[in-house]
């Protein structure tokens, strides 16, 4: 059977798409009837999966052709619609009508090819009189397009009521509140509208996003912000929430933009930012660290080891400085960013770890920006560390020339390198 099966659906699947498919003869005349059929909707479903429209349009029109049922003609029907065979979609369900004239669904097909034909006037009128045969709310849907088209936007709103009354469908309410919101100019009971939809009916991600963007054109940004934010909350849909952060942003609500970056994850640099903004080391310090395993930018590793550093209350820990100095290192290794070499250096040398190479990165940092204050604060430190008080004495008095010593770290080098100096006197 299992051979017998593979054989048959190799012979299908190999005629093309235009073809009209057949199973062998000799396969045929030893085959149940349910067998065969079963093999030709495999071969359908196939090429539907596929995208092969046209290919399951045949099968679907051979089963319809040996069985007589009608859900096989109208699966046929809705392959040449997603195929645009649109002439060819007209053509069969005219033929099928003249069979059975009231079919709903033959008629809707024969609208939707009178629409995609550009047909728009007689397909506001099949439409309309569909929908008093049926009075479904997709077909009322169905005439609301056709008039839309028509921009006819009272006659679409009328028909999209009809069915929105019917279904309270969230596409039909979405649309029912553009048409009042865009063309009828009735700002606020669209969003009344949409308001009352989502309270008594639930909220989504179509109407969420409808109903925040409208509190958004208006300039009610905080009921954008929390419509945009309670839609995340429902969807987890990342798009959504840049919505909520966009408007937290503007406004310089930290406080919330801080909560929903956690919340979503989704824009961590802008997060890391903050934490740096507010001082909060510790969380910056493990941001970074996870943004590096993610891309491995240096950057990253440069932030995550100097945040630690600035984050812990012993600053003197050994295991700390080891980890601190080797992940700079390694970042002074593949890139030459001025800061991060001072950084290294003044550390390496303000903990008397090594301070001839620390003042090793600090000159790389002074040959990229010469005139840095702050660079050359940190060579006069070195100096003072190795006992050189001259020279630290004429570098540190550079510094204060040029910013001054009200900053207390410059206030405290100069201090103890002016007594350094006094001390070599004697």
């Amino acid at each position: 059977m299992r051979k017998l099966f593979i054989l048959i659906v190799a012979s299908v699947l190999s005629v093309q798409g235009a073809s009209k498919i057949k199973v062998q003869n000799n396969e045929k005349e030893n085959l149940p009837i349910e067998m065969v059929e079963e093999t030709y909707l495999l071969g359908a479903l196939d090429a539907q999966m596929r995208h092969k429209y046209t290919v399951a349009s045949n099968y679907f029109e051979i089963l319809y052709a040996q069985t007589g049922k009608k859900e096989f003609l109208y699966q046929s029907l809705r392959m040449l619609e997603q195929s645009n065979k649109i002439a060819q979609l007209s053509e069969v369900t005219q033929k099928e009508l003249i069979k059975t004239p009231d079919d709903l669904t033959l008629k809707r097909f024969s609208i939707i090819a009178l629409l995609k034909s550009g047909q728009f006037g007689h397909a506001s009128q099949e439409a309309s009189a569909l929908c008093e045969q049926s009075n479904v709310a997709s077909d009322y849907a169905l005439s609301a397009e056709a008039f839309l088209k028509l921009d006819e936007y009272q006659n679409a709103y009328s028909a999209l009521k009809k069915g929105y009354d019917l279904s309270h469908d969230e596409e039909m309410a979405d649309r029912l509140a553009l048409i009042q919101y865009v063309h009828f100019g009735k700002k606020k009971e669209a969003i009344e509208f949409l308001k009352n939809h989502i309270e008594n009916y639930g909220n989504s991600k179509i109407l969420g996003k409808r109903l925040g963007s409208f509190y958004g054109d208006i300039g009610e940004l905080d009921k954008a912000a929390t419509m945009f934010e309670q839609t995340y909350t429902l969807t987890n849909d990342p798009l959504i929430a840049k919505e909520a952060i966009k408007i937290y942003v503007y406004q310089q609500n930290f406080d919330k933009l801080n909560l929903l970056l956690e919340k979503s994850g989704v824009n961590d640099p802008l997060l890391l930012e903050l934490y740096v903004r507010d001082k909060q080391f510790d969380k910056a310090s493990l941001l970074a660290k996870k943004l590096y395993k993610q891309d491995q930018n240096p950057l990253y590793l440069a932030q995550s080891s100097i945040f630690s550093y600035e984050a812990s209350t012993n600053k003197s820990d050994p295991k700390l400085l080891e980890e601190v100095v080797e992940g700079l290192k390694q970042v002074n290794s593949e890139i030459n960013d001025p800061m991060y070499l001072n950084y290294l250096g003044y550390l390496m040398i303000d903990h008397d770890l090594n301070v001839t190479e620390g003042m090793g990165y600090v000159d790389r940092a002074l040959k990229i920006q010469p005139d840095s204050a702050y660079y050359l604060d940190s060579l006069a430190w070195g100096h003072y560390k190795k006992g050189e008080c001259v020279q630290a004495l004429k570098l540190i008095k550079q510094v204060e020339s040029m910013i001054g010593s009200d900053e207390s770290e410059v206030k405290e080098h100069l201090n103890a390198i002016e007594k350094c100096e006094i001390k070599e006197k004697k």
